[in-house]
């Protein structure tokens, strides 16, 4: 691309992130795209929510950081940013009893990560407004000096280092360099962690990269505007006819007085102004363009004379079908869809099905901004809420944390090492006892005074959902889809999963809210079911084996029903006792905070690192980490991976695993009878008389492996499924399928 057109390029798009429509930019597919994608990401508003929340305080809490940031109204702009830029950053900072989020484009943040890829430190740049006497608030286009300062923060997990200069700063110079520099200042870090996350938007394979929307496609949308603008000249030279004549211009064309007005009702009616002459009541409508119209009646008109008006063809239909090509083409790239394009669809459904596509590619910009970006910073604020209620909580209980050893104020290594084994066990056996006191205490219901945060509560994961969708369901649409809900449940699935498809948007915990009613026809039908099957028990109880007239159906271990009676019970139970799942996970998706002894030598104002072979990443060559600085096995170095230290995973055949055994649900035999090594009932338990080989019953062939261990006393206890009992009691060779013999030459 060639410096003309990439500065086009930048035109069209800043024009487009502005809003400016004063930059004589022709083609409207930045601004098309753009405003669809917001359609789309936005819809009728966003909800953050907790995905868990025991005792209900995490989502009035983030509901109003929501509020007092008022995201809502800001997200249209963080979106076009985000889709032009292809990346950004969320930033927060603890503002007296709330939070301040603020958004950073891509040119006024730089993000740095360290070897594993945590976020090792962020530089920011932004602009503020002081007030002058005299002047008020001076806007950043006034060009007063010291109206508009500029901050430039360093931010890392146990500093912030804050410079406020005059002239905008940048992150190749430093702040010293510059000739505007007030003020700088470094302080703690309270937080003990990076309060950022980085959103990545069309994010590459290496996952550290990411390109903006229109940055592939920059030289097809300037070919798109020269198209429009040779277009849009056409039709303003071309739009108005012309007339062609063979008289003189004298005889069609009259002068006309160009300076008159439309006559009033005054004029009319003889009133006039002593300052104002009034109006000519002979001409009711000025002249024509420049003083000259055409006359209502042309005299004198030959034979040979002509007069026509030509009106040419300013768009031609082929520029006009390729111009209306080239735009869809380019907004089916995008991943959008041209709403004044052919393809569009003429109806309802169509349109709709047409336009998923868009909202495909809405809803995969929305994980990287939203799921990957500010629900996580979010969470980021839940995490340190937690910490600040753990702290204020041990405060009020007067539990103090074990003092941190201070590699500095030791001058023997040997017993700076034995003191910081000490504090670590001390450390853990605190957390312990830090944790039991916190439950207790909010299992009582009795929280020490002046205890702030919030309530750890397991997983701190925040969601998403959209408020309403972009085309509104109609009545017959939502008829249909609890039609697909009943039939589901008829098949037999519960009714969360049949749920989620009636509401997508809604929570497990509040679809169990919502089924707080007794389901009577999923009741009625289960009580049906478990009569069935106990009036299908009692028959069997009555019916002989056709292969031991003298017992009864019911004896054959493979027909036992009893199982599907629990199930129809387990199922009525679920039915009727639905609830959420609590997780207790709360590492996932922690930052990568400070320790404790990393807090204290911070609040010392050392650095975090003291130094030592614990505290930093050195590779041993002499035994625990091989030449690549990955651990081996152990011994001598020898220079493997990680991948050649671990042990591959023993699996077993299917044919070698345990086959599960019916009837086995009863583990106490009323009649003292069990089976051999299966604790289900004996037949021949209850009568001495029978032996347990007299009878045999199951599949035709007894030496299939799905017969072992079903029989009484009997043939196939204790051998393997490659034998096969003989009435002589000799093994014999398994039967091999006719399909698998192999002829014999």
């Amino acid at each position: 691309m060639t410096q003309n057109s990439r500065e086009r390029f930048r035109q069209i798009i800043e024009a487009a992130r502005t809003r400016d429509g004063h930059t004589g930019i022709d083609t409207m597919i930045v601004n098309s795209h753009l405003t669809q994608m917001r359609m789309f990401m936005l819809r009728q508003g966003l909800e953050f929510y907790p995905r868990q929340d025991t005792f209900g305080f995490r989502k009035s809490f983030v509901n109003s950081v929501i509020e007092e940031n008022e995201i809502d109204a800001r997200l249209e702009g963080v979106v076009d940013d985000f889709l032009i830029d292809g990346k950004g950053l969320f930033y927060f900072r603890p503002v007296r009893d709330t939070y301040r989020i603020m958004w950073f484009s891509r040119d006024n943040y730089r993000a740095y990560y360290d070897q594993v890829g945590g976020l090792e430190e962020v530089e920011l740049i932004y602009s503020f407004q002081v007030r002058q006497p005299g002047l008020g608030f001076a806007s950043m286009d006034s060009g007063s000096q010291g109206a508009t300062k500029y901050v430039k923060l360093k931010v890392r997990k146990g500093e912030i280092k804050e410079s406020i200069t005059d002239d905008k700063p940048s992150f190749e110079v430093g702040v010293g360099l510059l000739s505007g520099a007030m003020n700088t200042r470094t302080t703690k870090n309270s937080l003990g962690f990076i309060p950022a996350v980085e959103c990545f938007n069309n994010m590459k394979s290496t996952g550290t990269e990411a390109t903006g929307d229109f940055d592939w496609l920059a030289e097809h949308i300037i070919v798109h505007d020269d198209l429009v603008k040779n277009i849009r000249a056409n039709i303003t030279f071309y739009g108005n006819p012309t007339l062609v004549s063979s008289r003189p211009k004298q005889d069609l064309v009259e002068s006309g007085d160009s300076g008159g007005m439309r006559p009033t009702i005054s004029s009319q009616a003889g009133f006039y102004a002593a300052n104002r002459p009034s109006t000519r009541t002979s001409q009711p409508l000025p002249g024509g363009v420049g003083g000259q119209r055409i006359p209502r009646i042309i005299a004198n008109i030959e034979a040979s004379d002509r007069v026509a008006y030509i009106t040419p063809d300013a768009v031609s239909g082929d520029q006009n079908l390729y111009a209306r090509q080239y735009r869809e083409e380019i907004r089916n790239a995008l991943g959008g869809v041209d709403e004044l394009g052919a393809s569009t669809g003429a109806t309802a459904y169509e349109i709709k099905s047409l336009f998923g596509r868009a909202a495909t590619t809405a809803n995969r910009k929305c994980r990287g901004l939203l799921t990957y970006g500010l629900c996580k910073l979010l969470a980021l604020m839940v995490f340190h809420e937690e910490r600040v209620f753990r702290e204020s909580f041990a405060a009020a209980i007067g539990m103090p944390e074990p003092p941190a050893p201070i590699r500095e104020e030791m001058s023997d290594e040997k017993v700076f090492l034995d003191t910081l084994k000490k504090y670590t066990t001390a450390m853990s056996q605190y957390e312990q006892a830090l944790e039991e006191k916190i439950r207790e205490a909010v299992q009582s219901e009795n929280l020490p005074p002046n205890v702030v945060g919030l309530i750890p509560d397991g997983d701190r994961t925040i969601e998403w959902r959209w408020t309403g969708p972009v085309f509104a369901e109609s009545t017959e649409d939502i008829l249909n889809s609890s039609i697909v809900v009943r039939n589901l449940q008829e098949l037999g699935v519960n009714s969360i999963e049949a749920l989620r498809y009636l509401f997508p948007d809604k929570t497990d915990e509040e679809r169990s809210a919502m089924l707080s009613g007794y389901p009577f026809r999923m009741a009625q039908a289960t009580q049906q079911s478990i009569g069935t099957f106990l009036t299908l028990i009692s028959n069997m109880r009555q019916t002989p084996h056709p292969q031991s007239p003298d017992l009864p159906l019911l004896a054959d271990p493979r027909l036992d029903l009893t199982p599907f009676v629990y199930r129809a019970l387990e199922f009525l139970k679920r039915e009727l006792t639905y609830s959420g799942q609590y997780s207790d996970t709360t590492d996932a998706g922690d930052p990568g905070a400070l320790t404790g002894l990393e807090r204290a030598r911070v609040e010392r104002g050392l650095p975090p690192d003291s130094g030592t072979a614990s505290a930093r990443f050195i590779p041993d060559p002499g035994g625990t980490f091989g030449s690549s600085g990955l651990p081996t096995t152990g011994g001598p170095s020898t220079g493997q991976s990680l991948a050649g230290g671990i042990q591959p995973p023993q699996r077993k055949f299917e044919r070698e695993q345990e086959l599960p055994i019916p009837g086995a649900l009863l583990s106490d035999d009323p009649t003292a009878g069990v089976y051999a090594g299966t604790g289900g009932l004996s037949l021949s338990g209850g009568n001495p008389g029978i032996s347990g080989s007299s009878f045999l019953f199951g599949a035709p062939d007894l030496g299939v492996s799905s017969n072992a261990g079903i029989f009484p006393g009997g043939v196939l206890n204790g051998s393997s499924p490659d034998e096969r009992a003989t009435p002589a009691g000799r093994p014999g060779k398994r039967r091999v399928p006719g399909r698998r013999q192999q002829r014999k030459p």
